[in-house]
């Protein structure tokens, strides 16, 4: 630490406020990666379900899809049959509610869809479990 954060004031305040700025924007990529990641697991779990993916190919179709994806994608966390089965039944609980469902050109209004994407993946499958006593119904 530099001397000059000791005698000055005015400089100690400007790197408090710099401090804070950075933390604050840290904190909003966070939010939006956080985001992007709920859309993709949305997207995911749209597929999954509008495909009708068991019926297609079988009920060992989520083992196989991750099995597929961990291979292609062997550095991304996350894609395992478990976390399939939560995208899917992910997009079935919230696609009734109509204010999220994506506009014409297949994006969400960010204004429409509220906080929902603001809540961690982890307490989405909270949610989830509460709501779906039974996956297997999903």
């Amino acid at each position: 630490m530099g001397d000059l954060i000791h005698i000055d004031p005015e400089y100690s305040r400007w790197i408090q406020t710099i401090k804070q700025r950075y933390l604050q924007s840290q904190m909003k990529a966070v939010v939006k990666v956080n985001q992007e990641l709920l859309y993709f697991y949305w997207q995911l779990g749209k597929d999954i379900a509008e495909m009708h993916v068991e019926d297609r190919w079988g009920k060992k179709i989520l083992k196989n899809l991750s099995i597929d994806l961990q291979h292609d994608l062997p550095d991304v966390a996350g894609l395992s049959e478990t976390s399939l089965g939560y995208m899917k039944r992910f997009y079935l609980l919230y696609s009734q509610i109509d204010t999220i469902r994506p506009q014409a050109a297949g994006e969400f209004d960010p204004q429409a869809v509220g906080e929902i994407f603001s809540i961690p993946w982890g307490h989405q499958r909270y949610i989830i479990d509460k709501c779906y006593s039974d996956p297997q119904k999903a």
